[in-house]
């Protein structure tokens, strides 16, 4: 933009045709010296905007998109009651939710990504996917929590039910939220181009949901 801004000044201070040129009297020289005079002005004045730009990116537009990020997260909780007593065949696929979550993002990168400032880079994404991801973490150990409690009293009752597909209800809950799981780590990963290293949150999904690998590997093993 700056380059842009130094064209114009030179136009006027300098028009390219003889005839302009001439009645402004100003030489290649004093040209130059007005392009460079320019230059630092415009620099200056650069500097002074770049804290707002920052502060417009890292903290007005990451919270928006945090905030829009997460609305989806609220279903999680529905998951326990998609399995509780209603006899449904183990979870092949991830929940229908996930695939809207990061979707305000996806969208926001995709629309501004070729305006993103210079000095922005992709911070502010990793910001967005971490605040979120921190929120379904916890989404996530409350419900597994909610679920196990569940379990005990189930067991002390002597009333456990086995259903379909050989899991109880409470295994069925947790081979879904590991689908969930990956599924939202590819969208991070694959879809935004975000390397999940080191995001707390996601981190912390994995080892929430470690335990139900094993079913997963268990209806795998069932389709071949």
């Amino acid at each position: 933009m700056s380059h842009d801004y130094l064209d114009a000044i030179a136009t006027m201070v300098c028009p390219p045709n003889k005839e302009s040129r001439q009645s402004t009297h100003n030489s290649t020289s004093e040209l130059d010296e007005m392009k460079l005079v320019a230059s630092e002005v415009l620099m200056k004045s650069s500097r002074g905007i770049s804290p707002l730009v920052s502060h417009s990116w890292n903290t007005l537009i990451v919270d928006n998109l945090t905030s829009q990020c997460c609305a989806p997260l609220a279903a999680v909780k529905g998951v326990a009651a998609t399995y509780r007593m209603t006899n449904r065949p183990p979870p092949t696929q991830a929940s229908p939710f996930v695939g809207t979550i990061l979707r305000p993002l996806k969208e926001f990168d995709t629309a501004y990504a070729s305006r993103t400032p210079p000095q922005i880079g992709d911070n502010w994404k990793r910001q967005v996917i971490s605040a979120v991801a921190d929120k379904y973490s916890l989404a996530v150990e409350e419900l597994i929590a909610t679920v196990k409690r569940t379990e005990e009293a189930l067991k002390s009752r002597k009333t456990r039910r086995m259903m379909a597909g050989g899991m109880s209800d409470g295994e069925k809950v947790k081979l879904q939220l590991y689908l969930d799981h990956r599924e939202f780590k590819s969208h991070v990963v694959e879809g935004l181009g975000v390397d999940a290293e080191g995001i707390g949150g996601l981190v912390k999904l994995g080892e929430l949901t470690e335990e139900a690998e094993s079913l997963f590997l268990r209806t795998q093993e069932k389709k071949l």
